[in-house]
């Protein structure tokens, strides 16, 4: 066989698929007799077995034992089948001088099983590394999306305060105490009306929950005329001391009530539940 022979029975395939125990027998019998005539293709499947197992070492990753063992069963499994194949190989053919000749690169089935049982090991094991990372990865992005959501949350609930405080230091604003009208019901409301800028602010302190189908209504009397100011969203009276800014601006009265309507308020008031005189 010729160097430019060699180069091509080198590049075809045929050692890598010999290293990998994917030829018949005969096919590993003709490549046997061919390393024992040619040592470069000795050296070469060397060199394959070498590189394939410095990959299984350089990409190795600690599998899980449940996996470790079945690999292990598998490995077992395979040195005992290899076992019988050897002796029968060696009793059916009459070219048993080859395997019996010096070969530094043979290695046992068992341990090319093994080599690629640790490849197989590794690229899994690396799958599910990465997997876990990107799995990581979206919940590092869920976290940062819940604490961006809760920064802005923050912001609102210090502007409120801020606002609130400024509020409350404003000499123009006036604090206007609702309390019950209704015999045996301790009910109580506040407005923070600023006569200068018309703004108002609500907070239900102690009233009960309407019932289904029912809404409070705020009220402000001007020239003895109830005028509304819109329904009370029910969510307000469930956060009791919270502050709500009314959306109605005013300028002028002489009283704030609130009144229990049907769902979506009435023109007039029917129930009147507390009143406070500014």
């Amino acid at each position: 066989m010729s160097e430019v022979n060699i180069k091509e029975y080198i590049e075809s395939g045929i050692l890598e698929a010999y290293v990998l125990g994917a030829l018949t027998e005969g096919e590993r019998a003709s490549v046997e007799a061919d390393m024992v005539m040619y040592p470069e293709l000795a050296k070469e499947v060397a060199a394959i077995e070498a590189a394939m197992e410095s990959f299984a070492q350089a990409n190795a990753e600690q599998p899980p034992a449940h996996m470790q063992q079945q690999i292990w069963n598998a490995i077992q499994q395979q040195t005992v089948q290899s076992a019988p194949d050897v002796q029968s190989t060696e009793q059916s053919t009459p070219q048993a001088k080859v395997i019996a000749l010096p070969q530094p690169a043979q290695r046992p089935a068992w341990q090319r099983a093994a080599v690629w049982a640790a490849i197989v090991v590794s690229v899994v094991t690396n799958f599910m590394l990465l997997s876990q990372r990107n799995k990581s990865k979206e919940e590092i992005a869920a976290l940062s999306s819940q604490m961006d959501s809760l920064k802005t949350s923050q912001q609102e609930v210090l502007a409120q305060y801020k606002k609130g405080r400024d509020m409350l230091a404003d000499t123009a604003m006036k604090t206007v105490v609702m309390r019950s009208v209704q015999q045996g019901k301790d009910m109580t409301g506040m407005v923070f009306w600023s006569k200068t800028t018309g703004e108002s602010y609500l907070a239900i302190h102690n009233m009960p929950m309407p019932e289904k189908g029912k809404q409070y209504q705020l009220w402000v009397i001007q020239d003895g005329k109830p005028v509304s100011m819109g329904v009370i969203d029910n969510n307000l009276v469930a956060n009791a001391g919270s502050m709500y800014k009314v959306p109605i601006q005013i300028k002028a009265g002489q009283a704030f009530a609130i009144s229990l309507e049907k769902e979506g308020g009435n023109p007039t008031p029917t129930e009147v539940c507390v009143v406070g005189a500014i």
